[in-house]
């Protein structure tokens, strides 16, 4: 915990070191199991990390990006530094989303499955089943983060100071699924890396070759049924890609990829599409914004812990091992507060 807590604010060892006015070999032994802390310098290192000194006690496990439950889309480029951060983060926010919702009983009307390829034959035919066991409506899906949140799953929306990482999703033994996304990206995009990572929850109990596109193939029929969309992208360009746009709720670039994998235009057509795309200076910024999903499931626990069992802020900063001030602009931004 003492690792993760590091980590989370982008500390080396040496800086926590220096900041809480010990030496950079005990917080390594320490790291490593081989010393214990004194009540003092725990403190101590818990005041340098600003968080209580009882997150250090915690025995939840940490999930790492190397783990069979952990899948991440990044550039390869990304600092082990940044994926440390983010990966402490991401396990930070899981178990304090266990924590918040162990003491309620929760109901969901739908569950994610785990189905298999090799019986199903397909990815697209893994997310038409999905589609069709959540019962969900023909035509585009509106709101995806909804449907995961109906499923079980738990969604954190997340501004990171990389365009680098789009999504990241876990589910460990015994728990919720758990997604984390980075809304510093379209959320047209966003909403492609998430069915992507429900994809992977789905599909993959653990890693596999060729898992990236399957779980792209999944995305792509999930939020883009080929028998209901394919009409739709005849005599595809540019300008039938932006009116498709809001209504799909996927990127111009998804759908001009689509148009290409349902053979309605050549990998020729598909190509100069794309050079179009990039002389617009559209690859990176699209033109017809797609507001951004907003995750309902966390801030509900949070209501419903203020207002039916009476906690305070302080209480719930108590129970997730934050300080109240954090837990107020993690939580319960902008002065929205509960009474």
């Amino acid at each position: 915990m003492v690792t993760l807590a590091r980590e989370s604010r982008g500390m080396t060892m040496g800086e926590l070191a220096s900041r809480a006015g010990v030496t950079a070999s005990l917080i390594s032994k320490v790291e490593l199991g081989q010393r214990d802390m004194s009540e003092e310098t725990a403190k101590s290192v818990a005041a340098s990390l600003d968080y209580p000194a009882d997150v250090f006690t915690w025995k939840e496990p940490v999930y790492g990006f190397g783990s069979s439950s952990f899948y991440h889309r990044k550039q390869q480029s990304l600092p082990q530094k940044k994926l440390r951060q983010i990966q402490a983060f991401v396990n930070f926010q899981r178990i304090r989303t266990k924590r918040l919702s162990a003491a309620l009983d929760l109901d969901f009307s739908f569950t994610i499955p785990s189905l298999s390829v090799d019986d199903y034959g397909s990815p697209e035919e893994i997310a038409r089943a999905v589609r069709a066991a959540w019962r969900v409506p023909i035509g585009p899906i509106q709101n995806l983060t909804e449907w995961i949140e109906a499923a079980g799953g738990f969604v954190v929306a997340q501004e990171f100071d990389t365009a680098k990482i789009n999504a990241i999703s876990v589910w460990p033994p015994g728990e919720h699924p758990f997604f984390v996304i980075n809304t510093l990206l379209p959320a047209c995009n966003l909403r492609f890396s998430l069915a992507h990572e429900l994809g992977h929850l789905v599909m993959h109990d653990v890693p596999e070759p060729g898992q990236e596109q399957e779980a792209d193939r999944f995305a792509a029929e999930f939020l883009m049924p080929a028998v209901e969309i394919k009409p739709q992208l005849r005599d595809m360009n540019l300008r039938l890609a932006a009116r498709l746009k809001p209504v799909w709720r996927t990127s111009m670039g998804a759908l001009i990829r689509r148009a290409r994998d349902l053979e309605l235009i050549t990998d020729r057509q598909h190509t100069s599409l794309r050079v179009q795309l990039s002389q617009n200076g559209w690859t990176k910024q699209e033109p017809v914004s797609i507001p951004h999903e907003a995750p309902n499931l966390i801030p509900e626990i949070v209501r419903v812990h203020h207002v039916e069992h009476g906690y305070s802020a302080s209480d719930l900063a108590d129970m997730v091992g934050l300080h109240t001030p954090e837990w107020l602009e993690t939580y319960e931004p902008r002065g929205l507060r509960a009474v």
